[in-house]
């Protein structure tokens, strides 16, 4: 009877404990983050927030060409929201009413103006008499032939617009410029996102083998609604979009199992994320806010990715590597990842969307936000931040 009478006692003490324990868990994951340092649970920089928030959502994607591999991107410019800046070069000119002046950033000008007016740039119908008289102001023996731009006002409180940019990486300036009109609600001293020299995305029909589509066109059509846009014939997918289908990619395909993704305390991880002369400092919680499933990872059969993005920036070398790993890495047992490609001579898995090879385009997307959002891209992040003095480890002064 003693025996069982202290049984029962240790069941209740087991029960306790894991009360105990279960209300303990519960309270630090309610209540603990509310007390502890705020960086670790806000974004690492402004630029990283306008990144998500801002331009994310407003960059769209498609094929360049029906059929093709080619990407273009489609800007979503919105009234008192989009900033954008109409800037001459030196073999860009701007051509403006009076009233539309004041929006020019001339060539050699190093105030950049901004507005969240919608207006839009074209061809100029006098192009051909300035262009003669820039040509016969040069001062070189064979003068260039000279981009000539209208800025117009549309008349719109949103519009369509495309121009130079990788899809990856959007314009950012902290310094020398002011913003014209209503400021946008995002705006800080600290720098901001704009879309630069935006021209009026338009589209014409065309047929293309035997079926009716459509191609960028500067004299077609203007797109109407985001709805036209996003559905029917044209099924553009928003950036936004495409990293979260890559975050699921990631999830589903059980990349977190050879691939951790985070730089740890160590000085091996914060050289190899780095350099010797410039080591990166470790991954911070705020750097994850934006995703919906963290995925830190534990095993390092592959390489770490939390600084990916900076390390292989580049599309064509990532679109080699998954379809045949040991192309780009010798020895490589990462499998092959064809089935992310629209080589689908069957046509039994037809791509919803008009993004050419989605799934590749997707996790491309989801691998660029590694290490290249904690701060603006003319600040290297790394510079200067060595949390743990890896270089007097290395240096052994520690």
């Amino acid at each position: 009877m003693k025996g069982l009478h202290r049984l029962e006692w240790s069941a209740v003490w087991t029960l306790l404990g894991v009360i105990v324990l279960f209300s303990s868990a519960i309270g630090v994951t309610l209540f603990a983050p509310q007390f502890i340092d705020p960086s670790w649970r806000q974004a690492s920089s402004t630029y990283q927030v306008q990144m998500y928030e801002v331009s994310d959502p407003n960059v769209y994607v498609s094929t360049s060409n029906p059929g093709g591999w080619g990407l273009q991107y489609v800007y979503h410019l919105q009234e008192g929201f989009t900033l954008h800046s109409y800037q001459e070069s030196p073999l860009v000119r701007i051509l403006a009413s009076k009233e539309l002046e004041k929006y020019v950033t001339r060539h050699g000008q190093k105030e950049r103006i901004l507005t969240s007016r919608v207006l839009l740039l074209r061809p100029a119908e006098k192009a051909h008499a300035y262009q003669k008289e820039l040509q016969a102001e040069w001062e070189g023996e064979t003068p260039p032939h000279f981009e000539i731009l209208e800025l117009y006002d549309p008349l719109k409180s949103e519009a369509f617009a495309i121009t130079e940019t990788d899809g990856v990486v959007e314009n950012w300036v902290d310094e020398n410029f002011s913003i014209l009109d209503t400021p946008p609600p995002y705006t800080t001293e600290k720098g901001v996102i704009f879309v630069n020299n935006p021209k009026e995305y338009r589209i014409s029909s065309r047929n293309y083998l035997g079926t009716h589509s459509w191609i960028y066109d500067e004299n077609g059509e203007p797109i109407n609604d985001l709805n036209e846009l996003k559905e029917g014939k044209l099924r553009f997918l928003s950036r936004q979009s495409l990293i979260k289908i890559g975050e699921d990619i990631y999830r589903v395909e059980g990349c977190w199992y050879c691939h951790t993704d985070q730089t740890r305390t160590l000085v091996q991880d914060t050289v190899v994320n780095g350099s010797a002369d410039f080591p990166a400092p470790p991954s911070s919680a705020n750097e994850y806010i934006y995703q919906r499933v963290t995925f830190p990872g534990t095993r390092r059969i592959g390489p770490d990715l939390s600084r990916v993005g900076i390390k292989r920036p580049h599309r064509d070398w990532h679109m080699s590597h998954f379809q045949s790993p040991s192309s780009e890495s010798k020895g490589s047992i990462m499998p092959s990842f064809g089935h992310f490609f629209d080589d689908d001579p069957a046509g039994t898995f037809a791509s919803p969307y008009s993004v050419p090879n989605y799934k590749f385009e997707a996790i491309f997307q989801y691998l660029m936000t590694k290490g290249t959002r904690i701060t603006p891209p003319n600040q290297a992040w790394w510079l200067g931040l060595d949390p743990i003095q890896t270089i007097d480890i290395i240096e052994g002064r520690r």
